[in-house]
């Protein structure tokens, strides 16, 4: 079982270098999302949610790295296609039912908001706020 120090030495290779729309390094993110969790898969999942969206890293390389199967699976929901409108993305999550996609995507949209907020980057701030009620109103137990 691969531990959350493992998995963090993963994210910050992944991410090295990243920077977000306000220049912090984009590790931050996932790191709070992962903080987050209320369980290890949870954490696993958040810290690791954006790393084959942003990366190099396939799903291979995390199974081979020892990401369980039930993460992995959560991740390859959370993973947002180029080409794939996003709210049909945010509802292939919910559709799922998968409660660790749920409980990621619930927590990454909150970390968005709030980083959106705060760089005053508002368009984004809307769409993760549609994102949010579309969870909070399929999936009331997330919330």
């Amino acid at each position: 079982m691969i531990s959350i120090e493992e998995v963090l030495r993963i994210a910050i290779d992944a991410h090295e270098g990243q920077k977000d729309l306000d220049g912090k390094p984009v590790i931050l993110h996932p790191l709070a999302v992962g903080l987050a969790g209320k369980n290890r898969q949870e954490m696993i999942a958040g810290i690791l949610h954006d790393v084959v969206e942003d990366t190099a890293y396939t799903f291979d390389d995390l199974l081979a790295k020892g990401v369980e199967a039930e993460v992995i699976d959560a991740l390859r929901l959370l993973t947002h296609e180029k080409g794939t409108d996003y709210y049909d993305y945010v509802q292939r999550v919910i559709d799922s039912g998968n409660p660790i996609a749920l409980a990621v995507k619930k927590n990454d949209l909150t970390h968005n908001l709030a980083r959106g907020r705060a760089g005053g980057h508002w368009k984004q701030v809307q769409k993760h706020e549609k994102a949010l009620k579309m969870i909070e109103k399929r999936n009331p137990a997330t919330t």
